[in-house]
């Protein structure tokens, strides 16, 4: 779906007024400064005027602008599930004077009325934004942040057709109605979608264990020169989560990452060489995930066929980096291990061969043992860089109630002469930078109010205000004060 779809989220057909444009209304929401293409972010305002011009005299009752967000979801093939789900999880309502509304509570005929509106794009969504249980406060934190708009890009955001999240301007004109206990009656309606990116500041690094199927952190392979020669060691990649990668609040640019890969081989002899790193593949898989019920725990962390209540479908898209990129000069560092025996194993990764095994078996051989002790290690850095394009965008990561997003980095080290594949699956997050923009009236930052209480102590005299200990500073032997001795000081203030 593209912006061109201006008509507002329609998994369900469940709105009455599906699309405006199809249907003539009374209202438009005009936004100052907006075009096409334009992307709001965290503090952004967002202003304009809601246009009333009627054909007929139209008596109202009350008269509503609000900025909404509301997440959809569908499950096709899921029986046992709605087959719609909508989630409103932010709703700002703009104050409106009564100056600003047609006296007697009437728009007549052919006149235009202008009535303004002023929203500011929240850093934080309210606490009953999500009101669900959820497993970790983690998980609730994640769940009141501001998600992105899923689904009305110009270009492609990776995600399925079955995931949308919107954000509106809406304007509302209502009646009461007959009965006491009836609902008001919308009578007429303008809506005008915006896109929203919203600020997301890097996370610390995720805490993965072996549980969490679907990142490996670490792998060991068994180094040979042939099909039948005799092994040459054991080589063990290890890779840390690199730094976010952050976009610029307009989405158009992106900070590169570097993904810092450890290598560690452990020779059967001093004499054998590590490895050559013939190439390294990459690739950024992006993984949607989405559900017709709120979600307790983060979609991308644990088993991939752990029983929950409410389970969450995914959508994956593939990016590649680059392919059989060659690597230049590698410098290992040898040292000794000796006292200490390495069996290999890693808690975060996977091991190809029988971990009870061991480089020393025969106690017997002392030169055997020796070599068994030398190790060898260096560090790989992989420049990371997403494709930034009109076709495709990447949305920043993030979870919310019903819809989430996260990204995992595929990396393929080619090693030695039979070229062993070594695979790693690493979690890569994309954040958005916070710009602050200033309002009329607005309290001053925290940042500008330090920098001025700095530079108000720059100029003023400290002497004066200080608390001192005259006696400690006579104290000139370098053991501690007796207690006595404290005792019979005074405080002194200049």
């Amino acid at each position: 779906m593209t912006a061109g779809t201006a008509a507002g989220i329609s998994l369900a057909n469940a709105r009455p007024n599906k699309n405006p444009a199809q249907k003539p209304s009374s209202i438009k929401v005009i936004i100052d400064r907006h075009f096409n293409s334009k992307v709001y972010t965290s503090g952004s305002t967002i202003s304009g005027y809601a246009i009333v011009k009627t054909q007929k005299d139209t008596r109202f009752d009350d008269f509503d602008i609000i900025f909404s967000g509301i997440a959809a979801t569908r499950l096709d093939f899921v029986q046992q599930y709605p087959a719609h789900s909508f989630r409103p999880f932010m709703k700002l309502r703009m104050p409106i004077g009564r100056s600003a509304l047609p006296e007697n509570n009437l728009f007549v005929a052919d006149e235009t009325y202008k009535i303004p509106f002023n929203f500011v794009v929240p850093h934080q969504l309210t606490i009953g934004a999500c009101n669900h249980h959820c497993s970790s406060p983690a998980v609730k934190d994640h769940h009141l942040r501001l998600p992105p708009t899923v689904g009305f890009w110009e270009a492609d955001d990776q995600a399925p057709e079955m995931a949308q999240i919107e954000y509106s301007i809406k304007a509302r004109a209502y009646r009461k109605a007959n009965n006491v206990d009836g609902a008001p009656q919308k009578i007429s309606e303008g809506c005008h979608i915006v896109k929203v990116l919203p600020s997301l500041p890097e996370d610390a690094p995720l805490d993965i264990t072996f549980r969490d199927e679907r990142y490996t952190m670490s792998k060991t392979k068994t180094i040979r020169k042939n099909l039948f020669s005799a092994k040459a060691g054991k080589l063990t990649v290890t890779a840390n989560q690199p730094s976010a990668i952050m976009l610029s609040a307009d989405g158009h640019k992106a900070h590169a990452s570097v993904a810092r890969i450890g290598l560690e081989f452990a020779p059967t002899s001093a004499e054998t060489t590590p490895p050559k790193i013939n190439s390294v593949s990459g690739k950024i898989i992006s993984s949607t995930f989405f559900g017709a019920a709120p979600t307790d725990l983060l979609p991308n962390m644990g088993s991939r066929s752990t029983y929950t209540p409410n389970p969450s479908l995914s959508y994956t898209a593939t990016n590649t980096l680059f392919n059989n990129k060659s690597m230049e000069k590698i410098e290992w560092q040898m040292r000794n291990v000796s006292g200490r025996r390495d069996s290999g194993y890693s808690s975060l990764g996977v091991t190809d061969e029988d971990q009870s095994e061991t480089d020393c078996v025969d106690d017997t051989t002392k030169k055997k043992s020796k070599d068994c002790a030398v190790r060898q290690n260096a560090v790989v850095e992989i420049p990371i860089t997403i494709p930034m394009s009109n076709k495709k965008i990447f949305l920043p990561t993030f979870h919310s109630c019903l819809i989430s997003r996260a990204y995992t980095l595929h990396v393929n080290l080619s090693v030695g002469p039979m070229n062993t594949t070594m695979s790693l699956a690493i979690p890569l997050q994309i954040g958005v930078e916070t710009i602050h923009e200033p309002h009329d009236g607005d309290l001053p930052s925290f940042e500008s109010v330090i920098a001025e209480n700095e530079q108000s102590e720059a100029n003023t005299p400290r002497n004066r205000h200080l608390m001192q200990f005259p006696e400690l500073n006579e104290h000139t032997n370098n053991m501690l004060p007796g207690y006595d001795e404290i005792s019979r000081r005074t405080i002194r203030a200049f």
